[in-house]
């Protein structure tokens, strides 16, 4: 029978596979991006300055053959330097 310790390992694993994956993309801020997962079920969680950005590290998560489903939790909160806002 295994621990408890033990039957985690393999999620933890494939989560920090993952975020590492993501984090190598090269823009700084998906490295704030963070990984969960529940058996099959990945989730995502984080904020990121645009959609372009969360497409890359969903793109990375679906290529992951241990994930079945997937939960965006990524939260798009955009730059407000990049908006050219005029007070």
């Amino acid at each position: 029978m295994q621990n408890l310790q033990e039957a985690t390992l393999p999620n933890e694993f494939i989560n920090r596979r993952i975020e590492s994956s993501i984090h190598q993309i090269g823009y700084p801020q998906l490295k704030t991006i963070r990984c969960e997962s529940n058996g099959s079920t990945l989730i995502l969680k984080g904020e990121l300055n645009s959609y372009y950005q969360m497409q890359l590290a969903l793109k990375i998560a679906v290529n992951e053959p241990w994930i079945d489903q997937i939960d965006n939790h990524i939260r798009i909160v955009p730059d407000s330097r990049e908006l050219n806002l005029i007070y």
